[in-house]
């Protein structure tokens, strides 16, 4: 469909958005009329604006969705936490069998199973896992004091840690209390806690991009560990899209439709985010490729002028291809390997917790 000088198509098969943009690289014969017009002619600032537009448009929408989550979804977390298990050995794996070398758990012994969790080091807990965790894992030096309650009891049990992947372990999977529940929040708060979250989704976002390669490695080397596109230290594993459709579909399973819709968004929000930072990566055909080559040439130029030498022309993008179709290559062994990964591994379920269970190791 033609409107004015833009056309507008469906493919028949839907895997993805794109915009053709006329005289977008110097490579592209453009017609002598259209010289004006074409998007390699324009000044850098237009040039950038356009660029970096698809992952704005992706930043905006995930923004939009987390804070429709926030104002429509009771998302507070309130009430203490709760002992889920205590560990043999301070360890990551998903098993919790423990490796050799691995350190005894300081809290076998000292704390139970379904211990209610009051306070940790005198801070009283009413966030749940979420609460206790950073609490634990960055508290100072020396026994961290759990103040508990057990069989109707309140008791104080101090716990001397071990130092394990930099920070002090305990050696417990932590999770929410029975009686911990999720409030709704007011206007003003569903604003700061969607910038919050966009914050700590987009250095989470980082972190799974920054796992890839490992779990490449874990993929091909035939591991059999669980893959889970949520996880405790924030980012999760990049999953393809038959591992959000199991997760979006077991969570409509486990949760009813209103927490179904809500998981959904969250999902919507997340991929929205990961895409508009991945498509920033300095690597053709990104657009943060051509960002790089924009940037390349304005420093390039500025230079020259000051050495009172005549601007450059663009960058002959012929020299880069083999870089281009090599970062392709890349790009779409990762995605096949991840789609293999989350059809053959555990049925190709990611593992999901039950929000009101929330287990993180400590």
């Amino acid at each position: 469909i033609r409107r004015g000088e833009t056309e507008y198509g469906i493919k028949a098969i839907p895997m993805g958005g794109f915009v053709k943009i006329i005289g977008m690289t110097p490579l592209e014969e453009v017609a002598p009329v259209d010289q004006p017009r074409a998007f390699i002619n324009k000044s850098g600032w237009q040039r950038f604006v356009v660029l970096v537009a698809g992952s704005t448009v992706h930043f905006l929408i995930a923004l939009v969705l987390m804070f429709v989550f926030l104002i429509g979804w009771p998302s507070v977390l309130h009430g203490p936490g709760q002992v889920a298990a205590v560990q043999n050995c301070v360890t990551n794996t998903d098993s919790g069998d423990c490796a050799s070398g691995s350190p005894a758990a300081p809290a076998k012994g000292l704390l139970e199973k379904d211990d209610v969790i009051l306070a940790v080091n005198g801070h009283q807990i009413t966030g749940g896992a979420d609460q206790v965790a950073p609490l634990v894992r960055d508290a100072p030096a020396g026994p961290i004091t759990f103040t508990i309650q057990r069989d109707g009891k309140t008791l104080d049990v101090p716990i001397t840690p071990v130092t394990f992947d930099g920070h002090p372990r305990v050696g417990i999977n932590i999770g929410n209390a029975p009686s911990t529940s999720f409030d709704r929040v007011g206007f003003g708060s569903a604003v700061t806690g969607t910038f919050t979250t966009f914050g700590s989704g987009f250095v989470g976002s980082f972190k799974a991009l920054g796992a890839v390669p490992h779990e490449v490695a874990q993929v091909l080397s035939g591991s059999n560990q669980k893959r889970d596109i949520v996880s405790d230290s924030g980012g999760g594993q990049v999953t393809s899209v038959v591992g959000v459709a199991h997760f979006a579909g077991e969570a409509f399973q486990a949760d009813g439709f209103s927490g179904g819709v809500a998981t959904l968004i969250l999902i919507t929000a997340s991929v929205n985010m990961f895409v508009g930072i991945f498509n920033l990566f300095p690597l053709l055909p990104l657009d943060g490729g051509h960002v790089a080559i924009l940037a390349y040439e304005k420093a390039r130029d500025r230079w020259r002028r000051r050495h009172k030498l005549a601007a450059a022309g663009p960058v002959d993008l012929a020299k880069l291809m083999p870089i281009t179709y090599g970062a392709l290559a890349i790009i779409v062994g990762v995605a096949l390997v991840v789609l293999y990964a989350d059809i053959a591994k555990n049925g190709g379920r990611p593992a999901i917790a039950d929000p009101g269970v929330r287990v993180v190791k400590e």
